[in-house]
């Protein structure tokens, strides 16, 4: 099974805009640092506030269910190698701000690097193999929205080698 998978996204723009406009308006997660990076929110919320998501996420035959921001306010710290929930093979990932320059890494048992990706386009990401993300860009805070979809099945045909 591969470790992400790119989607396209010819809305990314306006997607990253009424996100920011949301998180602004919303939340406090612009200005104030939280002691972990992930961050959940009234999803019914996001998708009134965002409706270019749901709209591309119908263009992808996506049924999403949850929403949740990974939000870092500090360079140079990230996350060490992890899993996420164990009930959760995969999810989509956005880029929302501040996320170029940052290195997402999938690892093998052994801790070495099987993949990796700068994270500047949407992905199916597979977060059941280890993970760890590394903060170089000096631009924050980096966001990354991740949507849970109903259909996982369908990711994970993304995902098959």
């Amino acid at each position: 099974m591969k470790c992400y998978h790119v989607l396209a996204c010819d809305v990314l723009a306006e997607i990253q805009k009424q996100t920011l406009d949301y998180l602004a308006t919303s939340t406090t997660f612009l200005t104030e640092k939280n002691k972990r990076p992930w961050q959940a929110v009234d999803t019914k919320s996001v998708f009134s506030a965002v409706p270019s998501l749901l709209v591309w996420l119908r263009s992808q035959r996506l049924l999403p269910h949850d929403v949740s921001f990974i939000i870092y306010h500090n360079t140079g710290i990230g996350l060490p190698i992890h899993t996420d929930d164990p009930q959760l093979t995969c999810k989509v990932n956005i880029p929302i701000q501040n996320t170029e320059g940052n290195i997402t890494r999938w690892h093998a048992d052994d801790d070495s690097v099987i993949a990796e990706y700068d994270m500047t386009q949407p992905v199916v990401f597979n977060s059941s193999i280890p993970h760890s993300v590394e903060i170089r860009n000096q631009n924050l805070p980096r966001i990354i929205m991740a949507v849970m979809i109903k259909n996982e099945k369908s990711l994970l045909e993304l995902l098959a080698d």
